[in-house]
């Protein structure tokens, strides 16, 4: 068994909780306007982790 689709997976779902705890700071009305911004670092990173995995995902199941 190989570990590179293991390693894809959890990619792919730590990318997913960055995301979602970047798009609830996002939308927290309690917090000010600047700890909010810092939610944009969370959901972008999570999604270029997405991203990347899926990538790989992709051109590892084509070879």
């Amino acid at each position: 068994m190989s570990w590179f689709p293991l390693v894809l997976g959890f990619a792919l779902g730590g990318g997913a909780l960055l995301s979602y705890r970047g798009f609830r700071k996002l939308t927290n009305k309690e917090l000010d306007d600047a700890a909010r911004r810092q939610g944009f670092w969370s959901l972008n990173g999570g999604l270029v982790l997405m991203a990347v995995s899926m990538v790989l995902m992709v051109q590892a199941k084509s070879q």
